[in-house]
């Protein structure tokens, strides 16, 4: 099969496109960056959370607040993150052909929402077994999931840009 020079011109042009939308902006892979830290800090003390519930016991309210609090720092990065890329790249997850992709991510942002909420509300009064220790726990599980599905598609990038140049600034 051979191209003529036009079809080889589209070829180039398509490629380019999709390359220039592989791209993580500089500073949105440097926000991320540094949102990784309490992100991880907040899994892992969910996680504790979660084990003194399995084994029946309360954990102590100070290792609840401290969970709580590094949390909303990391939730506040999130959000910073969200704002720094830009309202034309969020639109792109709602794209259908997009679903599983950046749509994907904008789940991962919107499950805060009810983690949020369920989480102030067990700060207020803990809980093992309420309505609202249930949907923290399924909200965090399915956060969990994504969260590992948006760091294999998104930590190379942005390790890259941030740390070589390489972006769309």
């Amino acid at each position: 099969m051979h191209l003529d020079e036009s079809a080889v011109d589209a070829w180039r042009r398509a490629r380019a496109d999709r390359a220039r939308a592989r791209r993580v902006r500089r500073s949105t892979s440097r926000i991320g960056l540094i949102a990784l830290v309490p992100l991880i800090l907040a899994t892992g003390s969910g996680l504790v959370l979660y084990t003194f519930a399995l084994d029946g016991r309360r954990p102590s309210t100070a290792f609840s607040w401290v969970h709580a609090i590094v949390s909303a720092v990391a939730l506040l990065l999130v959000c910073w993150k969200l704002v720094d890329a830009g309202g034309a790249r969020l639109r792109r997850g709602l794209d259908l052909h997009r679903a599983l992709t950046e749509g994907a991510s904008l789940l991962l942002a919107a499950l805060g929402i009810p983690l949020i909420v369920t989480g102030a509300w067990l700060l207020a009064r803990p809980s093992d077994g309420s309505f609202a220790a249930n949907v923290h726990l399924v909200a965090s599980v399915w956060w969990v999931a994504l969260f590992g599905a948006h760091l294999l598609r998104y930590l190379g990038r942005s390790v890259d840009a941030a740390l070589r140049g390489k972006s769309s600034d």
